[in-house]
């Protein structure tokens, strides 16, 4: 994605730039506190903005779980696992700002913090007509002072990693947050075994936790690898070629990584929002039942495989021009 070809300040959403406050003025380094949700995708996003105030200058902290997992993929940040309530006050007095994505998560930030910032409290949370990274690197811009924000969140694959190294293999993630979230497992199966016929290597991964719901697709010649941490699971999808899945975390790793993604929905307003844009990306729904709620209601029952696979051979058709290794 090419933030320079977006226009930032629409991506405020009616906010005018030029009565917001900037949060970081003047010049000098400044101690920034960044605390995650507990969410990867929010924590993947929220890691654009950290990188935007790292390029500038200041020196970022992050606090957050799955970065802190993944600390060798982000050099130059110092990580820690997520704060609690109990030792927010101590630890943050030392620094000259606090963000967060979300209010109250992972607590209320302004109550440890005379200078907090809150990303969800200045910004439209989700609607048409914006990107949701776009979004955040406005935020940068407009709210922080960084003259020329970019869309990159700082991840790098360190040593001996390949990117794309396995061009043929798919990952494919089926699960997601919630049920509704989810295409049935059988268009699942259906799609691998498609995708098979052509060639491709499907590879489902899921969370230990699920793993007694999925151990049925090795019988029909899928994989199923297992990965005993978060930053093994991102190596795996480095050096992948594609990946397809419900909307998560997940996809937005991938993206993260450099690899095409397609993504699987019945909320397209809400997906083209949030859809994972640091590479080529595409969401494919069943456009063809009218109305939002009988979209969710239905959607993973007439979603069919043929359409998934559909949209998989345009994303890649679309991307090949595009497929170069992440801009780290």
């Amino acid at each position: 994605m090419n933030i320079n070809n977006i226009d930032l300040s629409g991506q405020l959403m009616a906010r005018d730039p030029t009565k917001i406050r900037v949060w970081l003025p003047g010049v000098g380094t400044k101690r920034v506190a960044v605390l995650m949700a507990p969410r990867l995708g929010d924590s993947l996003l929220m890691m654009t903005i950290a990188q935007n105030l790292r390029l500038k200058g200041h020196e970022v902290d992050i606090f957050g779980d799955y970065i802190h997992s993944l600390a060798a993929w982000f050099p130059g940040f110092q990580t820690a696992p997520a704060l609690t309530a109990e030792s927010a006050g101590e630890i943050l007095s030392a620094y000259d700002l606090c963000l967060q994505m979300h209010p109250d998560w992972p607590f209320d930030i302004h109550a440890y913090h005379p200078q907090a910032l809150v990303v969800d409290e200045q910004l439209k949370v989700t609607g048409r007509d914006f990107v949701k990274l776009a979004q955040f690197a406005a935020f940068s811009k407009f709210y922080l002072g960084v003259d020329a924000p970019s869309s990159g969140n700082g991840m790098q694959a360190p040593q001996p990693y390949k990117w794309r190294n396995h061009s043929q293999r798919v990952v494919i993630h089926p699960t997601s947050t919630g049920i509704q979230r989810c295409w049935e497992p059988n268009n699942f199966l259906k799609l691998g075994k498609m995708l098979k016929a052509r060639g491709f290597e499907p590879n489902f991964i899921v969370a230990p936790h699920e793993l007694a719901d999925w151990d049925w697709l090795p019988k029909h010649g899928m994989g199923l690898p297992q990965f005993d941490s978060l930053a093994l699971l991102a190596a795996f999808i480095y050096e992948s070629g594609w990946f397809i899945g419900n909307e998560s975390g997940i996809g937005h790793l991938s993206s993260s990584l450099g690899v095409p993604t397609l993504t699987l929905t019945g909320r397209p307003t809400r997906t083209k929002c949030w859809l994972p844009a640091w590479a080529p990306s595409a969401f494919v729904y069943p456009w063809w039942i009218i109305g939002g709620r009988l979209r969710d209601k239905y959607w993973r029952t007439a979603l069919s495989p043929r359409a998934v696979l559909r949209a998989f051979n345009n994303l890649r058709k679309e991307s090949q021009a595009h497929l170069t290794p992440p801009p780290y």
